[in-house]
């Protein structure tokens, strides 16, 4: 962007993991072998314009949240699963990911330890491989694009342990994206096929089933949009960084050029 002229005033780092947006670190992240990652200071702190990490998932929601994507939705689940191809340390691929961004009247939900919409689902259990979020085998999820019934079972173990939380949270949507985007309709299938006399299906025609309407940068575009939030936002409490700094540091950027 610098060498087409247009100034970067700011950038945010999407990944996969637990986020403590106020401390502005990472508290872990599986896929890149972090824990307690001190973003700000080994990151952030050596670059000349205000940089922020956030958990992919949540990235995406605040993209939805944002015009001119916004659907209207106010409250929502962002359900986000992608195969991670390689784990940098160990050289292997890692499996599929899936990390969920709840929004409830128009505001991302981080929870107490960060770890809102950190999905473990009800058939997981210790003897699961390490890193694995449901009960499928890694080995099998690695081939979700190419085998449809890898995709449907998927479907149906996120379809059930979305049950207790659409039922808790009353979400206007459920937006699926990631390596789901696209599949609606199998999603609409299995829900009837094999679900179809649980809460979910019952309250089908209460819940918008949806894919991101960013196309294949809903990460990114939701990071952006993320930025664009916290500098116009008000800042509640002069002694969090993350909310102070970033406009101290955006006025400072022409003097510093």
């Amino acid at each position: 962007m610098q060498t087409k002229g247009i100034p970067i005033i700011g950038a945010v780092i999407a990944i996969s993991g637990i986020i403590d947006p106020k401390r502005n670190s990472i508290d872990r992240s599986f896929v890149f072998q972090l824990n307690d990652f001190d973003f700000q200071k080994e990151v952030a702190d050596h670059f000349r314009y205000p940089v922020f990490v956030e958990n992919d998932a949540n990235a995406c929601a605040w993209g939805e949240l944002f015009p001119p994507w916004n659907r209207k939705f106010s409250s929502f689940l962002y359900l986000l699963a992608r195969t991670t191809k390689f784990n940098p340390d160990e050289q292997v691929d890692t499996g599929m990911g899936i990390g969920m961004g709840v929004v409830i009247d128009g505001r991302v939900i981080h929870g107490s330890h960060n770890q809102a919409g950190e999905l473990r689902s009800v058939y997981w259990n210790t003897a699961c491989e390490t890193g694995n979020q449901v009960s499928i085998p890694q080995s099998r999820l690695a081939g979700i694009q190419h085998d449809e019934t890898v995709l449907r079972d998927l479907v149906k173990e996120v379809l059930i342990n979305l049950i207790p939380i659409a039922s808790v949270f009353d979400p206007e949507a459920i937006i699926f994206g990631g390596d789901l985007k696209g599949k609606v309709d199998v999603i609409h299938e299995v829900l009837q096929e094999s679900l179809s006399d649980t809460f979910l299906a019952s309250q089908q025609s209460k819940y918008a089933f949806a894919s991101p309407n960013k196309g294949n940068n809903e990460v990114s575009t939701g990071a952006a949009c993320l930025f664009l939030y916290r500098l116009f936002k008000q800042p509640q409490d002069e002694s969090k960084l993350s909310e102070k700094s970033a406009w101290e540091q955006i006025f400072k950027l022409k003097e510093i050029s």
